[in-house]
């Protein structure tokens, strides 16, 4: 079960919908079972800056992709150390395509075939046409090695 305040999932999905149709990408902080304190941030998809300054190595562009500032995502972990909190979710949309976890979300939360953040979870948010039309949530499982659909 993913404790999860309920204003900071509406401002996640307001997130996708803002940067619609591009992908968004945002950060979740806070205590593990303690969601009236956590913290979001709506992190920059520097995605079509990479795709512009190498199409070779980046291939897509921000419409199919994300990729989050890493000096953002720095800050905000160091933010969340300071303050005694954990990064509980990651969140990205998928404009005209489905709420599921993809090879390249899954490409991207590894490293060296181990989750990156074994704790965190993940959210994507499946935005058509300007509209949300669905959500799912994913958590790393390490009796199958890989990210399983989980309920909120």
């Amino acid at each position: 079960m993913i404790s999860l305040a309920d204003d900071k999932l509406t401002e996640a999905r307001e997130h996708a919908l803002a940067e619609y149709p591009n992908e968004c990408c945002g950060i979740v902080i806070g205590k593990p079972d303690h969601p009236e304190n956590d913290q979001i941030f709506r992190c920059t998809n520097i995605q079509n800056q990479l795709h512009e300054q190498d199409p070779k190595t980046y291939v897509r562009d921000a419409r199919t992709a994300y990729y989050i500032d890493p000096r953002e995502l720095m800050r905000i972990m160091k933010q969340a150390q300071e303050q005694g909190l954990v990064i509980k979710l990651f969140y990205h949309s998928h404009p005209e395509h489905d709420a599921y976890f993809s090879d390249e979300d899954k490409r991207m939360a590894l490293f060296d075939n181990e989750p990156t953040y074994p704790d965190a979870r993940y959210l994507v948010i499946s935005v058509y046409n300007r509209e949300i039309r669905d959500q799912a949530f994913f958590e790393w499982k390490p009796e199958s090695s890989s990210f399983e659909k989980v309920h909120l």
